[in-house]
Formats: structure tokens, C-alpha cells, sequence
């Protein structure tokens, strides 16, 4: 019984789909190959004059067309096409890590960027304090001597204050983080 349901169902199905109707409303049927010329719309102008009649300036011959055949630039290479794309903004120690000597050369600024971190809180133990930062969304540990997001050495804290080292430059920067309790 199933299989004459689903065979009666098949046979709709290709009935319905062979005598669709068009978008006119009238029923479409199988295409034909037909010989006859193609006709242009009715009110266009139609050309009386074989093509022989025509100055030879009109009618180029195949062989005349010239071809500009570009070789492929670098710019067009589509790159890694399998690389991590994300939609968080790049940090710019990252951006700064992916240029070559000379883009670096030329976009260098005259002094280290601003601190990337953000002081989340301290932590004393046995007389030695563990100062907490936040660097990219990431939490770090950084105690006086250690180094830093690979760019930033924590030099030294006096009262409210964090020194550090732009370590590419060489050069000092401090963070305020509010008074020791």
C-alpha cells in the first residue's frame, strides 16, 4: 500500500511540475529547437545594407581585436584565505609586531604608545606585593623586576605609583594607581 502511495505521489508531482503555468497563467510545455533568424523588437530600426556595404573603419575583423593581457600583480594575491579572523580590534603591540623594519621605520611615533594596562588591585604576602593588571581583556600578575606583555618591564613602585619600561625604546612610563594602604 505504501509503495502506491508514494509512486501515485511522484507521478503528481512530476504532472504538476510538467504542466506548471507560466507566469501569464498559460501552461508551459517542453522547450523546441526552432532554425528561424531572431527578429529585432517591433519599432526598432532595422538595417537595410548588407555588412559589405559598411566602411571597413565600422567592422573590425576578429583578428584585429587587440587584447590586453595584464600579468597578475602582488596586490592581487588573496593572501592566507585560512587565517583567524576576529572582530576585536588589533592591539597595537600586535600591529607593531606584524610590520616590517621599514613600516616601522616610517610609522615609528617619537615615544613609547600610551599603557595598555589597567591596575585591577595588590596583593601582599610574606612582606612581597603582587600587583594585579588587566592588558587586553587578559589578567596578569606582575611583582617589581618582571617583565611585562613582552613589551613592558614593571621597574619599580613607590607609593602610588608603577614605573615601567617601554622595552623596545628603553624608555620610562609611570601609572598612578592611588594611595598603598
Amino acid at each position: 500500500m505504501r509503495k502506491i502511495v508514494l509512486g501515485t505521489a511522484a507521478v503528481a508531482t512530476l504532472l504538476a511540475a510538467w504542466f506548471a503555468p507560466d507566469q501569464d497563467g498559460g501552461v508551459v510545455g517542453p522547450a523546441a529547437a526552432t532554425t528561424r533568424e531572431a527578429s529585432a523588437p517591433a519599432g526598432a530600426p532595422q538595417l537595410e545594407a548588407p555588412a559589405a556595404a559598411l566602411p571597413a573603419t565600422e567592422i573590425a575583423p576578429p583578428s584585429a581585436i587587440d587584447l590586453q593581457i595584464h600579468s597578475r600583480v602582488e596586490d592581487d594575491e588573496p593572501g592566507n584565505v585560512f587565517a583567524k579572523q576576529s572582530w576585536a580590534p588589533r592591539s597595537p603591540l600586535k600591529v607593531m609586531a606584524e610590520q616590517t623594519p621599514q613600516q616601522q621605520q616610517a610609522s615609528a611615533p617619537s615615544g613609547p604608545p600610551p599603557l595598555p594596562f589597567q591596575f585591577m588591585g595588590r596583593f601582599t604576602d610574606d612582606g612581597k606585593t603582587a600587583y594585579f593588571l588587566q592588558i587586553d581583556g587578559q589578567n596578569v600578575v606582575a611583582r617589581p623586576g618582571e617583565k611585562v606583555n613582552d613589551s613592558y618591564l614593571l621597574d619599580s613602585v613607590s607609593g602610588d605609583t608603577m614605573n615601567f619600561v617601554y622595552l623596545p625604546l628603553n624608555q620610562k612610563q609611570s601609572l598612578v594607581v592611588g594611595d598603598t594602604n
